[in-house]
C-alpha cells in the first residue's frame, strides 16, 4: 500500500497591546486513515488551537481551545516515524484555560503549567474540505465532558545541559467509559559532544485506566541522533504495553539532509509488531520552512 499526503501547519499570532495576543495553529492534513492506495486524498483543514493569552509577567494565563502540556516524545522523537506511539498520549484540541507559571533553576528558565479542560466540541472541531465531523457528548472518550474536568500538571525546563519534562493527568471519562484516565510521564534530553554532537532522548508514561477502560498501559520511547557528513541520521525505539494485550514494538531509522535554504529531504524505515501482525514501511518527506 502507498500514501501520498501534504500536512500543512501555520502559526498564527496576533498582539492585542503589549501583552495579550490571540493565536491560532491550523493544520491542513489527511482527516481519515487510508484504507488502500491513496494520493493526496481525504485532507482537510481545521484548526487545532485557537486561544487568547495574556502575560502577566509572573504568571502567563491561555484562554480557548489549546494543547494542554503533557510529555514531549511525541514532537522531539527523531525521525519521520520516531514518534507514532508516543502520539497516542499527546493531549490536542482540548477546550478550557491553563496558567503558565516561569521559574529559574540556576540560569535557565523552568516552566509550571495546569490545565483544567474537556474535549473541544464547538464548530472548530469540524474540518473543512474532507469534513471529518462534529465531535458531540455522546461519541465519548475520556475528557470529553459537559465541563472542564480534566487536569494536566507539567513541569518543562532545563538541569545544566540536561532538559527535561515531568507531568501528571487525569482526564474525565466520557460517555461510555468505565473510569477516570489517571497517568504520569517523565523525559529526558541530553546532547553529548564526542567531536560530534549527538543528542539522546528517553521518554516513559504509565497510564492506569488507560482510554477510560480497567486496563493500564506503559509506553517507552528513547533516541538517538547525529550529523554524519550533510546527513542528520537519526534512530527510535519504543515499546507500548497495555495490560491483558501482547507487547507492539516499533524501530525506526531515519536520514534528513538540507536539500536548500529551508528546504529539507528525510527518508525513514519502520518496523513494527502491533498486536499480532509485523508491518515494515519505507517513507520520504519533504519538508519546506517558512
Amino acid at each position: 500500500m502507498s500514501d501520498t499526503y501534504a500536512t500543512i501547519e501555520a502559526a498564527i499570532t496576533m498582539a492585542i497591546g503589549a501583552s495579550s495576543s490571540l493565536n491560532a495553529s491550523l493544520v491542513f492534513e489527511p482527516i481519515t486513515d487510508a484504507a488502500g492506495d491513496r494520493f493526496f486524498e481525504d485532507h482537510g483543514l481545521y484548526a487545532e488551537e485557537l486561544f487568547f493569552n495574556h502575560d502577566f509577567g509572573a504568571v502567563e494565563l491561555i484562554l480557548g481551545k489549546f494543547n494542554p502540556a503533557f510529555g514531549v516524545a511525541w514532537d522531539e522523537a527523531p525521525g519521520i516515524f520516531g514518534a507514532d506511539f508516543a502520539e497516542d498520549y499527546q493531549l490536542t484540541e482540548q477546550l478550557g484555560g491553563a496558567v503558565l507559571i516561569p521559574f529559574a533553576i540556576g540560569a535557565s528558565e523552568n516552566f509550571l503549567s495546569v490545565a483544567l479542560f474537556n474535549a473541544d466540541r464547538t464548530i472548530l472541531s469540524d474540518s473543512l474540505g474532507r469534513v471529518r465531523g462534529q465531535n458531540n457528548i455522546a461519541a465519548g472518550g475520556v475528557s470529553n465532558t459537559k465541563g472542564p474536568e480534566s487536569i494536566a500538571i507539567a513541569m518543562n525546563g532545563a538541569l545544566g545541559d540536561t532538559t527535561y519534562n515531568v507531568g501528571v493527568q487525569r482526564l474525565a471519562r466520557g460517555a461510555g467509559d468505565t473510569h477516570d484516565q489517571t497517568g504520569a510521564v517523565l523525559g529526558v534530553t541530553h546532547t553529548y559532544d564526542f567531536g560530534i554532537p549527538i543528542a539522546l532522548l528517553a521518554e516513559t508514561a504509565y497510564f492506569t485506566d488507560f482510554g477510560g477502560t480497567n486496563a493500564s498501559a506503559l509506553y517507552s520511547t528513547v533516541g538517538v541522533a547525529a550529523p554524519i557528513g550533510p546527513v542528520t541520521v537519526s534512530g527510535t525505539y519504543s515499546a507500548r504495553d497495555a495490560r491483558g494485550a501482547r507487547t507492539d514494538h516499533l524501530a525506526t531509522v531515519s536520514g534528513e539532509m538540507a536539500l536548500a535554504p529551508n528546504l529539507f529531504g528525510s527518508l525513514g524505515y519502520r518496523w513494527a509488531r502491533e498486536g499480532a501482525d509485523k508491518n515494515q514501511t519505507i517513507g520520504t518527506l519533504i519538508t519546506y520552512e517558512f
